[in-house]
């Protein structure tokens, strides 16, 4: 039954991935050898989109041509970060078919508990989302969405044997707001001075006319 499970779980993606060009995914994978991968998953035709958007339909004359334009364009739109340490990605892989699969080997530390990923590989396709997911032996499993809300980042951390997202910082939030009140006060009480001087240059003037 778990088995069966398992197949299930990455039968579907593949079934749907290949007939959606909008849809996509990543997925930090921890092998059973402790070996790391990085996983992206899209339908043929939305690696063709982005290639044929950046070089042409004619840029490319064979199936190897393809390939190194597609890596060209991943180095270019993915990064991943671990406990705020940027993940070297070379020597990737490519199987193309109906979904296409990119995977790099990776090193990453033994012990992590921040990831970010920003992967804006498929940003410009309509409707574009990416779902992201970790695999990490022993942990469970979450899935979280990049899309053009987030602008296709997140960062995750590892609490209580899962991976969560991380909010915003709602302190920085709370001061730019402050900012914003604090200078709008200010000019209020300028314009307000201004126009206290005002009337009583105005009174003045008046008293000096009566004078006369």
């Amino acid at each position: 039954m778990r088995v069966t499970l398992v197949l299930v779980w990455f039968f579907i993606p593949m079934v749907v991935l290949a007939h959606s060009t909008s849809q996509s995914s990543t997925v930090l994978v921890e092998g059973k050898n402790g070996q790391w991968t990085l996983q992206v998953r899209a339908a043929l035709s939305a690696f063709e989109s982005v290639v044929h958007q950046e070089y042409t339909a004619n840029g490319y004359a064979t199936p190897k041509e393809f390939e190194d334009l597609v890596f060209a364009l991943m180095a270019k739109n993915l990064t991943l970060t671990i406990n705020d340490r940027e993940i070297v990605l070379k020597d990737p892989k490519i199987k193309l078919g109906h979904e296409t699969l990119v995977v790099y080997l990776i090193d990453v530390p033994d012990n992590f508990e921040t990831v970010s990923l920003n992967n804006t590989m498929f940003q410009d396709i309509f409707k574009s989302k990416n779902t992201f997911m970790i695999l990490k032996n022993g942990v469970n499993r979450n899935v979280f969405a990049l899309e053009k809300s987030n602008a296709f980042a997140t960062k995750v951390k590892l609490e209580e044997n899962e991976f969560i997202l991380v909010e915003a910082d709602e302190s920085l939030a709370d001061s730019t707001t402050n900012w914003y009140v604090f200078n709008f006060l200010f000019i209020l009480a300028g314009v307000g001075l201004i126009v206290r001087l005002t009337m009583k240059k105005t009174d003045a003037d008046e008293m000096n006319i009566d004078c006369e």
